[in-house]
């Protein structure tokens, strides 16, 4: 306001002068830069301070009828801020679509279904989390106990009997193999869980006699007990039932060798 009623008063002493006799001429005037701030060269724009800030800054300011991809980031941002995890889910699956090799956002995407009480989605991807975990770079071997241990609470949410002890199992198996080639190694833990893994997947076996995945961790908590015969017994029968327990590839593996 106070620059808008600066040039009005310049142009009524402007207005004033020109009744006078002409002046000589002089080079015009260069307005100040009113309109836009000034820049310092070389000082770099000051970083956002939040992850959300971070997110946002990476969406363009006009709307696309077709919004990038990092813009559905920002939208997850958003829909977090306002505690809406469903939101927040679609557009992160979204997201996750068109980036299938980003497996952690699968990961986090599962938990968001789960804060949302969409058990079914959360379960599907936590498992297509664990077989690429399986298969994937070391860096998701890690969280995958943690995709196990989710999956248990769904299978304790959800009543399900033969998913709770398998989970739980192979779970306790995954700490086991944590260990594997660790210098401070203890042993007498390792036997602990693997006692503990192979009563969880026994219980398992009892609901599902015939199911391939349970057969195939069993086979592996014989085997690493010493129990080379149960272990072999495991995986035979396993070879029967390959198709109807969905095994990934890094569970069928095993099974491709001969005891």
């Amino acid at each position: 306001m106070r620059v808008a009623l600066l040039f009005v008063l310049l142009g009524v002493v402007v207005g004033c002068e020109s009744l006078h006799a002409p002046a000589p001429p002089s080079p015009p005037k260069q307005p100040p830069p009113v309109t836009a701030p000034v820049r310092v060269v070389g000082r770099p724009p000051e970083a956002p301070k939040t992850a959300v800030e971070v997110l946002r800054a990476s969406a363009t300011s006009a709307a696309p009828q077709d919004p990038p991809e990092e813009d559905q980031l920002a939208l997850v941002a958003q829909c977090l801020e306002r505690s809406d995890h469903l939101g927040a889910a679609g557009h992160l699956e979204t997201y996750v679509n068109g980036h299938a090799d980003q497996h952690l956002f699968r990961l986090q995407l599962a938990e968001l279904y789960l804060q949302a009480d969409r058990v079914t989605d959360a379960r599907g991807h936590y498992e297509r989390f664990a077989a690429a975990a399986q298969a994937g770079p070391p860096a998701l071997y890690p969280h995958l106990v943690t995709a196990h241990i989710k999956l248990r609470e769904i299978a304790m949410r959800s009543g399900d009997r033969f998913a709770e002890p398998f989970h739980r199992g192979v779970g306790l198996l995954l700490l086991v193999r944590e260990q594997d080639g660790a210098k401070a190694r203890d042993a007498a833990f390792c036997e602990e869980l693997l006692c503990k893994a192979l009563a969880a997947l026994t219980e398992a076996k009892a609901r599902k006699p015939g199911d391939a995945r349970v057969l195939v961790y069993l086979a592996e908590v014989h085997e690493r007990a010493g129990n080379r015969s149960a272990a072999g017994a495991e995986r035979a029968a396993a070879r029967s039932d390959v198709i109807g327990g969905e095994l990934t590839g890094a569970e069928r593996r095993p099974l491709l060798l001969r005891d």
